[in-house]
């Protein structure tokens, strides 16, 4: 057996790395050009559904969305009611309250103690005002766990006249693993 000594790594500060909140991606396009390699097996799955339901709008009307047509993704999914300026979480999956150790339901966006929530509120207009999916990937540093990382896909849904009123999306997490 070939043994091999390796000098430790060098130049990498992991403590600094690790101590605030980063925003690893951050894209707000058109649903149609998100890259593909970036989403993971869930936010594929409610994008193409999200596309397949569009109709005459730019998005699909809530009552269009079925929760059975997205059975392993529900643990992931959000729903945010639309308020002035703000946005107010409705529902949210089992797996994200369990993964944020809170109830959002009944929360505010604004409301979050995260510090980059002025990037994703930028996000949520940026869905609301000009209909683009976006694609964010941050740490969930603020919630004490400096090694979970979030990827959230968000998109539009309109009302019965075609405005938009509720966003949908779908949060996954994932650690990274420091040896």
């Amino acid at each position: 057996m070939l043994a091999l000594s390796l000098p430790p790594a060098t130049g990498i500060d992991a403590t600094a790395l690790l101590a605030r909140e980063r925003t690893l991606i951050s894209v707000s396009t058109s649903p149609d050009a998100i890259p593909d390699h970036l989403l993971g097996d869930k936010h594929r799955r409610l994008l193409t559904y999200w596309k397949a339901k569009r109709d005459r709008y730019d998005a699909p009307r809530r009552a269009d969305i079925d929760p059975c047509d997205l059975g392993p993704v529900l643990p992931n999914i959000l729903l945010w009611d639309m308020v002035g300026d703000d946005y107010r979480c409705r529902l949210a999956g089992t797996e994200v309250c369990h993964n944020t150790l809170s109830k959002l339901p009944g929360k505010m966006l604004s409301d979050l103690p995260c510090p980059l929530i002025a990037e994703a509120q930028a996000e949520f207009d940026a869905a609301r005002d000009e209909g683009l999916a976006t694609l964010a990937e941050r740490s969930l540093h603020w919630l004490g766990r400096p090694l979970v990382f979030y990827r959230h896909l968000l998109l539009p849904l309109v009302n019965d006249r075609g405005e938009r009123h509720m966003l949908v999306s779908v949060m996954t997490f994932h650690s990274l693993q420091v040896n």
